[in-house]
């Protein structure tokens, strides 16, 4: 029971650390799934989904282990199963309409228990299944089994599928005719978004800001890189999205990219944005598996957004990384030892991240955006993190003070916003997101006409806090302790 109180009170606290209950900042990943093998799939095409955990996933886009074929499922695998951690927004790009081979397929094969099975069915369009005579959905359904790659026809009822030998038909899906022109997609600008340009529709479909945009497999061709930053400059006029990519270990000329040239190919190629993290090569993991570094990243990346309410302060370099058994660029580069001296000069000192074994662990490593060099690095390309705060600050303020838009808004109104977003960046200051965190209603831009139009702006300065880049310990050898030695030994 609360206390009984009557009378003026008063109470003092710190200010809180919890910024935001619920972090609404979206890991966006646009690609290709096996949406064939799940009934009603084809309707999971160029349409951003939120899936927060693997079976969602699997629920709405099949799953499969070749990843070269289906890359959305490296990021199913690394963050839902690997990591444990969500949501994801998924934009599949694969259409089963589309997308599919030129000929049928036909198969003739007897029931036995009132069953038929087709092995290594990964390829065929579920719904497109049918057998000649007989009903779907009267006669018999149709499941698939990603873990078997098992497509099984089974009758409803008894004796529905009968005894005597069945003809089915099948159309199949080819992933091979998936380009990148498929990958960005288009707009018609009203509304019917599709690839890389479907983030507009990201906010509308599933509530969450596209804070993060990836397309593991695609973001290394040159032409789906430049769609994934133009689709993340102020997204529906508002959001700003960092990018995530990949440099590719052999590039569109069949040329191999290595350590050495890396840093030539990103620049030559414009993988050099203020916005952007790039990484290279690719990773051999512990399952024998192929992954991009950028997945990887992203994954270690989203477990800290979980443990942080969203908030983006905290670097994936040097988080470890236990599925990484080395780097990896091509079966011949089998047998090469990449110690992080070599990732530091070739990669990191160019605005490139990559993994290295350090700390006896090996983890994601390097923090810069992908526009630092050595010699011409700032006090916010240093740090990736400098910009995503930049970037959630402003995409966190839009969020949240649309409601407050079309409403009027007194002198104390105002204060009140000041009051509350002030308080929001002493928070931040308290956890270690900023150093430094003022926000003021913009009088100078904020002119007498300004407000008579209802536009009000209001300036944040801020500070994020620098991250350590390097530890120096300086070891200098001296004689002075043989003065107590001698006193000792006399």
């Amino acid at each position: 029971m609360a206390d009984y109180l009557h009378g003026a009170y008063g109470t003092i606290q710190s200010v809180g650390t919890k910024v935001a209950i619920k972090g609404q900042n979206a890991i966006v990943y646009v690609g290709t799934a096996p949406v064939h093998t799940v009934a009603g799939g084809a309707a999971n095409v160029n349409r951003p989904i939120l899936v927060t955990n693997i079976a969602e996933a699997r629920k709405h886009f099949g799953y499969s282990d070749e990843w070269d074929k289906y890359t959305l499922c490296e990021a199913m695998h690394a963050h839902l199963e690997n990591k444990a951690v969500g949501p994801l927004v998924l934009i599949n790009v694969l259409d089963p309409a589309t997308h599919k081979a030129a000929e049928a397929g036909t198969a003739n094969l007897t029931p036995e228990n009132g069953r038929v099975t087709i092995a290594n069915a990964g390829d065929i369009i579920l719904d497109t299944v049918a057998v000649t005579g007989k009903t779907k959905g009267t006669d018999y359904t149709v499941q698939y089994d990603f873990n078997k790659k098992l497509l099984t026809i089974a009758e409803i009822t008894s004796g529905g599928l009968g005894t005597e030998a069945l003809t089915i038909t099948y159309n199949s899906i080819d992933a091979t005719a998936v380009d990148a022109d498929d990958v960005i997609g288009a707009t018609d600008g009203a509304g019917l978004n599709t690839g890389l340009f479907a983030t507009k529709n990201v906010y509308q479909e599933t509530g969450f800001i596209p804070s993060f945009l990836l397309a593991p497999g695609f973001s290394s061709i040159p032409a789906v890189h430049s769609a994934m930053i133009h689709n993340s400059q102020k997204v529906n006029s508002h959001w700003d999205v960092y990018v995530m990519a990949d440099i590719p270990i052999v590039d569109d000329q069949s040329e191999k990219v290595t350590l050495a040239n890396a840093a030539t190919w990103k620049n030559a190629n414009g993988y050099n944005k203020s916005n952007e993290t790039v990484y290279f090569p690719l990773a051999k993991g512990t399952d024998d598996k192929i992954y991009h570094l950028s997945v990887l990243a992203a994954a270690n990346f989203q477990e800290l957004l979980v443990a942080q309410d969203g908030i983006p302060y905290k670097t994936a370099s040097n988080t470890e990384c236990a599925i990484i058994g080395n780097l990896y660029m091509g079966e011949d580069s089998a047998g090469r030892v990449f110690d992080d001296a070599l990732i530091n000069s070739q990669l990191n000192k160019n605005g490139i991240a990559s993994a290295a074994y350090v700390g006896g662990r090996w983890a994601i490593w390097g923090c810069h955006s992908a526009d630092y060099t050595q010699e011409d690095g700032d006090q916010i390309n240093v740090s990736e993190t400098n910009r995503m705060m930049l970037y959630y600050i402003s995409n966190d303020f839009q969020h949240r003070r649309t409601r407050n838009v079309d409403k009027p808004l007194t002198a104390n109104d105002i204060k009140t916003i000041v009051a509350e977003e002030q308080t929001r960046l002493d928070a931040l200051v308290k956890i270690g997101a900023l150093t430094y965190g003022v926000v003021h209603l913009n009088a100078e831009a904020d002119d007498s006409s300004d407000i008579m139009n209802g536009d009000y702006s209001f300036t944040f300065n801020v500070t994020t806090t620098p991250l350590a880049k390097s530890l120096t310990a300086i070891v200098n050898w001296t004689d002075e302790g043989f003065v107590t030695y001698f006193a000792d030994v006399a």
